[in-house]
């Protein structure tokens, strides 16, 4: 997941390690199928195949890809997985051999790909994907699945700012964009998922600007993110997801956040807008 994961679960003293362990191995897991890096993954074998060449995956590596390519059509391509050579371009990513090529870079979009029936994918165009914008939710999502289905009865799992909890409320602060050591409270989250994005550590400046690892759908050049955005939603993946369409196409972003039961905090400096329907409790009291 390229970040570090914590994960905290409050129930009888029988069931809290096998929960903690099911968790890191959901964790684990998505890793292992959805890592840009990992030559083995579901992903590296995706980005190896040539067109017409079906690729099987794994069912969790598919409800991924079925999510994205859903929410790159509703967007209109705002969110798009496809866009890996441009951030190998950028150095974002890890040089691969076919990342450099022209006709990836610039022309292939979620279009290009494929999604057949029994967990098979193929490529129209040739083509890479990155899951770094949606599988860090997803993997969120089956940890808190997994400790669940031990009969704890409150958790958390946070991975680098991808947040989902159960049970007992917790307490949400984001980073300021402008000073990311100061930490502003956003209020109580409970039985939901927080996500954020923004550019305060992994951006890069090229040519005096900086830019970081998140494509313009117009233009097909990375951005920067300036203000944090953070969503909330019912499960993590669709919150870390959804980060990128609310920076990446504002308009009519209210109605898509209601439609999806999502709300969106933007960040800019010590100053807080909101966006979709009210899901964070604003005191703490429950």
């Amino acid at each position: 997941m390229g970040t570090l994961v914590e994960v905290a679960a409050t129930g009888s003293a029988a069931t809290l390690p096998g929960a903690i362990e099911a968790a890191f191995s959901a964790i684990e897991l998505v890793q292992r199928l959805m890592s840009f890096h990992d030559e083995n993954s579901d992903v590296s074998r995706i980005n190896a195949a040539h067109p017409g060449v079906v690729v099987n995956v794994d069912a969790h590596t598919y409800t991924v890809l079925e999510y994205a390519r859903r929410l790159s059509e509703r967007t209109g391509g705002a969110f798009d997985i496809t866009v890996a050579s441009i951030l190998v371009r950028n150095g974002f990513l890890p040089q691969r051999s076919r990342a450099s090529q022209s006709d990836v870079v610039n022309e292939v979009t979620f279009r290009d790909l494929e999604l057949l029936a029994g967990n098979q994918v193929r490529w129209r165009r040739l083509g890479c994907i990155d899951l770094g914008g949606i599988a860090k939710g997803y993997a969120v999502d089956c940890a808190v699945a997994a400790m669940k289905s031990t009969g704890v009865v409150s958790g958390v799992v946070n991975a680098g700012g991808d947040l989902r909890c159960f049970g007992d409320k917790q307490a949400i602060h984001v980073r300021r964009p402008d000073a990311p050591a100061e930490l502003l409270a956003l209020g109580w989250l409970r039985e939901g998922a927080i996500a954020t994005s923004a550019g305060y550590f992994a951006g890069v400046q090229v040519d005096g600007r900086q830019i970081d690892p998140l494509v313009d759908p117009q233009s097909r050049n990375c951005v920067a993110w300036g203000d944090s955005v953070s969503v909330v939603a019912a499960e993590c993946m669709a919150a870390d997801a959804l980060t990128k369409v609310v920076r990446l196409a504002p308009m009519g972003i209210h109605d898509l956040l209601t439609g999806l039961e999502a709300q969106a905090v933007v960040i800019k400096d010590r100053t807080a807008s909101t966006c979709g329907l009210t899901l964070l409790e604003q005191d703490g009291e429950g």
